[in-house]
Formats: structure tokens, C-alpha cells, sequence
């Protein structure tokens, strides 16, 4: 604020001796390089000279300066609270606009009504009020107006965040379901015609062939191509245990038909019934699967 003392440079507890010495110094540069207002910039000084050289009327000009500069506070203070008001209303227009996309977002099953008007409305006041509010002295500025103001644009960016997150993930997931859906589909033949060999040789009567044994070593050849693909799949995070173990069952079964491939017309009959043994073990670990499976995501069957 300007005044005496900033006229002369010198602070206000500035004694009698700085203040005539700043007074000859200002007094010297003006009539070394007068300018056209010279008269009155010299009949200033001489006032401020006389004032704060004299006790007394330095004390009621004091008196004065600080009802002045307390009165501008005051103003101050007032316009950060009128400002931080502003702000505030704009920040619960926003924070409740996000906090209603949110709430609908995460209770009605992934559909949401986005409030446009409260986020848009809101957004646009509390930018207002920001601005407006950021302008007024640091020192009118209260520590718990900051934090609100913070809490409730913290409020609105994360109900937000919310719904976005949730919806890129959402759209990731069922990118990953449909690329897992593909790949069951494309993966069925294979599965058919690994399952018609199998089948075929459990059928056929007689002893242990040739046939069976090449018949078995396509169906081994089959199933490893099936958990390969199966294992090369990304799926949402929670079916992971459902192609972990998918992969590992079509894993077995083209361990255990390798084992059957290799058998032969002299094979005892009780290396026979041990691959029949796990072979049913195998069938019975799919099953578990698959109900695991339905159970969890709700299919019928």
C-alpha cells in the first residue's frame, strides 16, 4: 500500500535519523534530474518529512495506515469467503453430479445415468470460483476452505474415474470373452475329431492294432494343438483358473493317448486298464471343471 514510507523507502519502524537521510537522498536525485512535476513530487516529500519526523503526527498517521490497511483486509476477506462460496457450490454440483453417475453405475448392473447438467454445471462454476478464489490475498485464504475445496474435486474426479475405469475394463473383458468364445468355437472340431478317434478305439473289438495305435497318436496330436491354443488364449482375470485347468486336462489327455499309441497287440492287459484309469480320471477332472465353470458364470445347460 502505498504511502509516506514507501515514498521515501524506508520500512515503518524506520528511526528519525533514516528517514531525513532517505528525505536529502530523494531530495538530491530530484533536482539533479528534475522532471516536469518536480514541484509537486518535492512538496510531497517535504509533507512526509514533516509528518514522520513529529512524534505525534507520525503517530496518528500510523493510527491511520493501519485502519486503512485493516479495513482493506477485511474487504479481502471478505471477497476470498464470497469467492470460496462460488467454488464451493460449483465443487457440490460436480462432486454430486459424479457421486450420481457412480452410485446408478455400480447398482443397477453396469448401466449409469451421467449427469450431464450437475457435472457440466458444477464443473463450470467451480472452475469459476477457482479462478476468482486463487486471486484474492494467500493470507485470506483459510486452510479448511483449501481442504474442502479439494475433498470435493477429489469426490467428483474419482466417482468419475469410477465409471471410466469400470467401463475400459468392462470393454476389455468382453474383448477378452469374445476372443475366448472364438476360440472354443474354432477349437470344437478338433475336439470332435480327437474325441471320434478316442471313441473309435474304445469301440473297436478284438486285441490292440495298428490302427489303434495310429489312431491314438492323431488324437495325441490333436489335443496337444488344443492346449497349446488354449494356453496362448488371454481370458478375463477370473476364468484364468478355468483355462489353466482346461489346458492342463487337453495337456493330459494328449499325454495319456501318446501312451495308448504306444501299446501293441503283446501290451498286458493291465497296462490297458491303467490308461483306461486315467483316462476316465481325466474325463472326470473336465467335468469338475466345467461345472466349476457353469456354477460361476451362470450358464445353463
Amino acid at each position: 500500500m502505498a504511502g509516506y514510507y514507501d515514498l521515501l523507502g524506508v520500512p515503518r519502524n524506520a528511526t528519525e535519523m533514516e528517514i531525513r537521510s532517505a528525505y536529502g537522498r530523494d531530495v538530491l536525485r530530484l533536482n539533479d534530474s528534475p522532471p516536469a512535476n518536480a514541484p509537486q513530487i518535492r512538496a510531497t516529500l517535504d509533507q512526509a518529512l514533516a509528518t514522520l519526523v513529529d512524534p505525534d503526527k507520525r503517530g496518528a498517521y500510523d493510527a491511520q495506515l493501519t485502519a486503512l490497511m485493516q479495513e482493506v483486509a477485511a474487504g479481502s476477506a471478505d471477497e476470498s469467503d464470497r469467492a470460496f462460496k462460488y467454488a464451493r457450490n460449483g465443487g457440490l454440483w460436480f462432486a454430486g453430479g459424479g457421486l450420481v453417475t457412480a452410485g446408478t453405475y455400480a447398482f443397477s448392473e453396469g448401466t449409469y445415468f451421467l449427469a450431464w447438467g450437475p457435472l457440466l454445471f458444477g464443473g463450470f462454476q467451480l472452475l469459476r470460483g477457482l479462478l476468482r478464489y486463487l486471486t484474492v490475498p494467500a493470507g485470506t485464504r483459510r486452510t479448511t476452505q483449501l481442504v474442502t475445496l479439494i475433498g470435493l474435486i477429489a469426490v467428483g474426479l474419482v466417482s468419475a474415474g469410477f465409471v471410466g475405469l469400470s467401463e475400459t475394463m468392462g470393454a476389455r473383458e468382453a474383448a477378452e470373452r469374445d476372443k475366448w468364445n472364438a476360440m472354443i468355437d474354432s477349437n470344437a472340431k478338433l475336439v470332435d475329431q480327437a474325441s471320434t478317434l478316442v471313441t473309435g478305439v474304445f469301440d473297436r473289438p478284438g486285441a490292440w492294432t495298428d490302427r489303434d495305435s495310429s489312431d491314438m497318436a492323431q488324437a495325441s496330436g490333436l489335443y496337444g494343438l488344443i492346449a497349446d491354443t488354449v494356453t496362448n488364449t488371454t481370458v478375463p482375470g477370473r476364468l484364468e483358473w478355468y483355462r489353466t485347468g482346461l489346458a492342463k486336462n487337453f495337456r493330459d489327455a494328449a499325454t495319456i493317448t501318446t501312451d495308448y499309441a504306444k501299446l501293441s497287440g503283446s501290451s498286458p492287459q493291465s497296462a490297458i486298464v491303467e490308461l483306461d484309469r486315467r483316462w476316465q480320471a481325466r474325463l472326470e477332472d473336465l467335468k469338475r471343471l466345467s461345472d466349476r465353470f457353469e456354477g460361476q458364470e451362470g450358464v445353463s445347460r
